[in-house]
């Protein structure tokens, strides 16, 4: 029975010759266009839309570019490193890059819980009794535990703005003047915050140091405050203040930032402007200066009397002399009159 379906199948099937089939080649077929256009390559141009004076198509040209394999396209890495954001991150300068990044990854590390706020927190006893100098500068680089908040992004959008502009239009040249202005408010803040014990994190009262920089410097410019609302950049301390307090309800940490942002603003911009006396003057002095700088209406001082009674006489003299020489000249006239005229018959 075997052998009859075997010599059947024999007989339906078609005869091939085993040796051309081996001899044949298979054509290679072309990629659909659509799954070039999928894998980032390009589907190769008809001969029709050849540019004039190009040499015709042919097979083995055919043949060639289907064996090429289409040019891969960027991956995913790749695409994200060169988006919009990452590249003005990296077009950035150095010190507010790095500020604001290890920002983020504290916030990020300690809203994970993998980083203990307390080993942070800024305590004098710890530095000073147990040595754990680090505290003096990483609460400096926590902003709060909350990475997805609103008002945490807009915290960390104006520490980056306001470092930004200081780093390459005002410290452009200086970069080790923009390391100073940090370290001397660091400095001033570590000293004001035994105005509030119970603060153990600057990072915000920075924040508005760095604002309240930008904001002296570039005072006379409008600025756009939470997306709605336009603004002097002058009134931006102020506004941010405003806003902390209706958030949180404290706006102790913002008035900290505030007066070592002036301090320093005033020491190294306003006080080298200005014409100040090389050394103190004496009581005597200022009493002097206050007199003359008193007031129209006041109460005048002694010296003032002096010097009115003084120039009151020499009016007075000057009226007594101009009468003494009119008197003298009508007296000459009368006498030439006694005498008679020389022209006078």
């Amino acid at each position: 029975m075997r052998r009859r379906v075997v010599a059947l199948l024999l007989v339906l099937l078609p005869r091939a010759d085993s040796a051309a089939l081996l001899r044949r080649r298979p054509r290679p077929l072309a990629a659909p266009a659509l799954l070039l256009r999928l894998r980032g390559g390009q589907e190769p141009a008809p001969a029709s839309q050849k540019p004039p004076g190009s040499p015709p198509t042919t097979t083995a040209d055919v043949h060639a570019s289907a064996d090429t394999p289409p040019s891969p396209s960027p991956g995913l890495l790749a695409r994200l490193l060169n988006s919009a954001p990452v590249a003005h991150f990296r077009s950035a300068p150095p010190i507010t890059r790095s500020w604001v990044t290890v920002s983020v990854l504290l916030t990020v590390l300690a809203s994970q819980r993998l980083v203990d706020l307390r080993s942070i927190a800024f305590a004098e006893r710890e530095v000073v009794r147990r040595g754990e100098w680090w505290r003096t500068l990483l609460n400096f680089f926590y902003m709060g535990e909350q990475p997805l908040s609103v008002f945490y992004w807009l915290q960390i959008y104006h520490l980056w703005e306001c470092m930004r502009i200081l780093e390459l239009v005002k410290y452009a040249w200086e970069p080790g003047q923009f390391v100073r202005m940090i370290v001397s408010n660091i400095a001033s803040l570590l000293l004001l915050k035994q105005l509030s014990p119970s603060l153990m994190f600057l990072g915000t009262p920075l924040v508005m140091v760095f604002m309240y920089v930008y904001a002296r410097e570039y005072e006379s410019s409008i600025t756009n405050f939470l997306g709605f609302f336009q603004i002097r950049t002058g009134w931006l301390p102020f506004a941010q203040m405003v806003q902390d307090g209706v958030q949180t309800g404290d706006m102790m940490p913002n008035l900290l930032g505030l007066l070592a942002g002036h301090f320093y603003f005033y020491t190294n911009e306003v006080a080298p402007r200005m014409l100040l006396p090389s050394r103190p003057p004496t009581l005597a002095q200022f009493v002097a200066a206050m007199d003359k700088a008193a007031p129209p209406g006041s109460t005048p001082s002694e010296g003032e009397e002096e010097l009115e009674a003084a120039a009151e006489g020499g009016e007075e003299e000057g009226e007594g002399g101009e009468e003494d020489e009119l008197g003298r000249e009508l007296g000459g006239a009368i006498a030439a009159g006694e005498r008679g005229s020389p022209l006078g018959g």
